[in-house]
């Protein structure tokens, strides 16, 4: 299948399948800073000039530029005018959405109403970092004097099986005995069904990310040791301490990827606080207090949780 023809396929796809979506991106100004050109697509009082047609077909290509070129040297006049008319379907139904009053339901609102903050988040975003220094000479200038923040903390190599009574943490302990297969064990009776899969590997855990009964087992394990059953509010678990590993500082090429984050982070946040000094902002607690008929938690809840020991 030729390269317009994929995107033709794929306009039809997204107005059969998604039609709110595809209506919604198509009501939207292109990202242009081309002139106001005539529209190419009227339906109703909604309309698509070239530019945005482009824009349209880009983000069926997934954003790709070039695959749109390329589709539109291959495309004749016939093909444009079919891919058109896919879009102009999926106005359609953002207009008859508008007849029926759908535009005017709540839910619908507020998501339009998100989408449209979320945009303008994204774009001006993207544009005042233009304005940010992300050159190697400041990214060692950031490293150098936030050394601390870039430190591996010291973790162990945990697996675990966790099951639902200690009847059956005791049948896993039992099982490991004789098979002297963690991994197949875990796969068998483990409940935790992001880590059963792959043997039960939890990966390098820092001390305070688990529950406390479970740091204090692996504080006191010796490698390779099988510890268990302990009890937690998730259920019963069966331990293996797999390796052990010393805190350390990450060298800069070490942390690269995490201070052209944390960086970037920073510049966000000096424009956060020069926002806040602009335009007012408030957040009124009462009103969250019984947030959806569900009463906040009290700090004492937030201790217990932060602790591992909440019921």
């Amino acid at each position: 299948m030729s390269i317009r023809k994929k995107l033709v396929v794929s306009i039809a796809v997204v107005v059969s399948v998604s039609a709110f979506a595809a209506a919604s991106f198509a009501a939207a100004p292109a990202a242009t800073t081309a002139p106001k050109e005539a529209p190419v697509v009227i339906v109703g009082e909604a309309t698509l000039a070239p530019n945005e047609v482009i824009a349209v077909l880009q983000n069926t290509a997934g954003g790709n530029p070039m695959l749109v070129g390329m589709m539109l040297q291959q495309s004749t006049l016939k093909e444009r005018a079919e891919m058109a008319a896919q879009m102009a379907d999926a106005m359609l139904f953002a207009e008859g959405a508008k007849l029926s009053g759908l535009a005017e339901r709540e839910d619908l609102k507020f998501k339009l109403k998100w989408q449209h903050t979320q945009s303008l988040v994204e774009a001006y975003l993207q544009e005042i970092s233009k304005k940010w220094d992300m050159g190697e000479k400041a990214m060692k200038k950031y490293y150098e004097t936030h050394k601390t923040e870039f430190v591996q903390a010291a973790g162990t190599h945990v697996r675990h099986i966790l099951t639902s009574t200690e009847k059956d943490a005791k049948d896993v302990l039992l099982d490991i005995a004789k098979n002297n297969d963690f991994e197949k064990t875990a796969e068998k009776y483990s409940r935790d069904t992001n880590t059963a899969a792959r043997g039960g590997d939890l990966g390098w855990v820092e001390k305070g990310v688990l529950p406390a009964p479970l740091d204090k087992e692996i504080d006191a394990a010796k490698k390779n040791e099988i510890v268990g059953p302990v009890k937690t509010e998730l259920g019963w678990h069966v331990l293996q301490v797999l390796d052990r590993r010393p805190s350390k500082q990450l060298t800069f090429e070490e942390a690269k990827d995490e201070i052209v984050q944390r960086l970037q982070m920073s510049y966000v946040a000096k424009e956060l606080e020069a926002l806040k000094k602009k335009i007012k902002v408030e957040i009124k607690e009462e009103g969250l207090s019984n947030l959806g008929g569900i009463p906040a938690a009290t700090p004492e809840a937030d201790k217990k949780f932060e602790k591992g020991t909440i019921n």
